[in-house]
């Protein structure tokens, strides 16, 4: 009965379509567990941007990918093909460092840290702008 199964659930595995690039994005917010607000801030773009990439109205672009792997850790090649596991194995020191400097932080010092944050995401948004117009 077990072999049976487990047959079933290999045919039926095969039978469910490939996730899509922006069903991923989703996947990860999800895993994440965070709102479309939170991630599209961490990101620096508009929660709207990331609701029509949810709802597939809007295509992934490299930009994006790359933000998204960057901020997040994620494996790029998962992100765009499905291939590998979600997030990129890389060495978290620093991040487990910040973690716990940040969780120590009162509500209102965490608030401060995190517009401070997006203060600096934007100001290297522009940074790169300014960097990719002096190239063309």
């Amino acid at each position: 009965m077990q072999g049976n199964v487990l047959s079933y659930i290999i045919l039926y595995m095969d039978d469910v379509p490939d996730l899509t690039v922006n069903q991923r994005v989703k996947q990860i917010r999800k895993t994440l567990k965070l709102t479309q607000h939170e991630f599209a801030k961490v990101l620096a773009v508009s929660g709207g941007l990331i609701a029509c990439i949810e709802t597939q109205e809007r295509v992934v672009n490299d930009r994006t990918i790359k933000q998204i792997c960057d901020s997040f850790s994620v494996n790029p090649q998962w992100l765009r093909t499905g291939e590998g596991d979600m997030f990129a194995q890389k060495d978290d020191t620093k991040l487990k460092k910040l973690l716990a400097l940040f969780t120590n932080l009162e509500p209102q010092y965490q608030d401060f840290i995190f517009n401070a944050m997006d203060y600096f995401l934007k100001m290297q948004e522009k940074a790169d702008r300014n960097r990719a117009n002096e190239k063309s």
